[in-house]
């Protein structure tokens, strides 16, 4: 899903950010040696994000702010947890058919916030909710990506038998506590942590039809079925958890409150953690040097599976249609420093789509391990001119004009001066005007290709390297750079069908990387590192390299 840098994005709770987590398939759990274990008296936890929430409807999400908040007080079949599915609203494993296409759910007897018990039609209305139409689904490839039975046709536009056909989707309760689902293609690998997800989570439809359009507007226009609830949200400003005792496993969750506030400013947010008011916060640059020097024990590291990159819009700016403009602008960046010197956070510069350490195949070897293992060649300032003056020729143009549409954020201006300056100083005529605007702003504008350059990130969806490619096949939703290419159609089409054959899907995956990276629809810039300071009192904090990017559902406050 889409993030914002660093903290931004787990970001959402500076812990978060700060947890952020754990890169390599693995997650990290904040702990501390040299403190106890006993439970203080509150159980409160303070954080800060540097993003105010985007949207609390499912259906609306796209971001790893509003899903956080989602994963946090929703419950779906299943539940990730330090890197793991568990069953959720699932009883336990599901019966599977012979031919691995038909899947049967047995639910627990659990409760929303008012009491009602969540039954298999909550979630037949949720999943058919995110592909009607009329209720603006924005996420709702991952239907496609899973391969429930349908699910591309009712989600194709062109395609006049099926599109927004919603009761025509693989999934019916055969009774209240039964959820049976059909697939187009044996089970995928990663079928079981998808299903965690917002978008596979049940909805009322007598208290949805009831809200109209206040639906999800806010706190008491929500039911809640997972650990917490959202008892305020003061838009712009912050907003509190508070334990749902409704929630069936009510008795793992030890934090009775989590205060979130709102924080761009990062130096504001430092001075909130060494005063004692969060409990938590991402840093970079100098701050990462400043807090090793007086609070060394506090600091953790991790390389995490998120991946940051320009977007080119090509659908509405026809020079960045130009293949030799879209290789100068990736080759004019000097990412080595932009990492080393801006971030000084273990990030590490990416010339790649599917980042390092996230999975691997039925070889065993990391994706990255079969591809390019440092990615594709980026190039440097030699050959960006070269190739600047070559799509000069080919575009009969001397000059050109690019709006580089970024989130607000103190780190992020001098992170945009950094981009704006390496491609205007190696390609000489090139003029970038930078946008920054509010999380939310941004996520609108870049969804309307509203922009020439953007910049953002990448943070998967389920444990396959599928997450961070079939977004940029032709004509879906998340691939606002308007870029088609019919061969990486087709590998990941081949590679979506081919779940009964593990080692020809690997192929094609790896394939269609090789062919994407040949194109430059983005710019690479870096895979996200982490560094934080974290009070060594709190405890539990997982950062899942995929799922929640911070899960405090079974974090904990301890004495000392």
């Amino acid at each position: 899903m889409r993030s914002r840098a660093k903290w931004s994005l787990v970001l959402s709770l500076a812990l978060a950010l700060s947890l952020v987590l754990s890169a390599c398939g693995s997650s990290s759990s904040s702990s501390s040696s040299a403190s106890s274990n006993t439970l203080a008296k509150s159980q409160v936890l303070n954080l800060a994000s540097t993003a105010d929430i985007p949207t609390l409807d499912p259906n609306l999400a796209t971001d790893t702010t509003s899903t956080n908040v989602i994963e946090m007080t929703e419950a779906g079949l299943t539940r990730m947890h330090d890197n793991k599915y568990q069953w959720d609203l699932a009883a336990g494993a599901p019966k599977v058919s012979a031919d691995k296409k038909t899947v049967t759910f047995t639910l627990r007897n659990a409760k929303w916030s008012d009491g009602k018990p969540i039954t298999a039609q909550d979630f037949v209305y949720g999943w058919q909710r995110q592909n009607d139409p009329a209720a603006k689904p924005a996420y709702n490839f991952l239907f496609t990506a899973v391969g429930i039975k349908n699910a591309s046709k009712i989600e194709d536009p062109t395609n006049k038998q099926f599109y927004g056909k919603y009761n025509l989707l693989g999934v019916k309760a055969l009774n209240s506590k039964t959820l049976q689902i059909q697939l187009e293609e044996p089970i995928p690998p990663f079928f079981y942590s998808i299903l965690s997800q917002p978008q596979f989570m049940p909805l009322r439809a007598d208290f949805v039809k009831k809200q109209g359009s206040n639906f999800a507007m806010g706190p008491s226009n929500v039911l809640y079925s997972g650990p917490f609830i959202l008892s305020s949200w003061k838009k712009g400003s912050n907003w509190t958890y508070k334990k749902n005792p409704d929630y069936w496993n009510a008795k793992a969750t030890k934090l009775t409150q989590v205060n979130v506030q709102y924080q761009a400013n990062l130096s504001t947010r430092v001075n909130l953690y060494k005063t004692g008011k969060i409990d938590a916060v991402s840093l970079t640059g100098d701050f990462v040097n400043n807090l090793k020097a007086t609070n060394p024990k506090e600091i953790h590291s991790n390389l995490t599976s998120g991946t940051f990159f320009l977007y080119i819009n090509q659908k509405t700016n026809k020079y960045l249609k130009n293949l030799d403009l879209r290789k100068a602008i990736n080759a004019s960046i000097d990412r080595n420093s932009f990492v080393k010197v801006l971030f000084n956070d273990g990030s590490v510069a990416s010339n790649y789509v599917v980042p390092k350490g996230f999975t691997k195949g039925p070889d065993g070897n990391d994706f990255r391990g079969d591809a390019p293992v440092n990615g594709y060649p980026a190039g440097n300032a030699s050959d960006a001119k070269a190739l600047w003056n070559k799509a000069k020729k080919e575009l009969g143009i001397t000059k050109l004009n690019l709006s580089f549409l970024s989130s607000n954020g103190d780190q992020y201006k001098q992170w945009d001066e950094y981009l704006a300056n390496q491609i205007q100083t190696n390609l000489p005529g090139v003029t970038v005007t930078i946008n920054q605007q509010p999380w939310a702003n941004y996520l609108t504008l870049n969804q309307e290709f509203k922009f020439d350059l953007a910049f953002s990130g990448w943070f998967p969806d389920y444990q396959d390297p599928m997450t961070y490619l079939d977004m940029w096949t032709t004509g879906n939703a998340q691939n606002t750079t308007g870029w088609s290419n019919k061969k990486f159609d087709s590998l990941i089409a081949n590679a979506k069908a081919e779940t009964g054959d593990p080692a020809k899907r690997w192929a094609d995956m790896v394939s269609a990387e090789k062919t994407m990276m040949a194109d430059y629809p983005i710019v690479p810039i870096y895979q996200e590192g982490q560094t934080w300071a974290q009070k060594p009192t709190v405890k539990g904090l997982s950062q899942p390299s995929y799922g929640p990017q911070v899960d405090f559902s079974q974090a904990y406050i301890t004495t000392k």
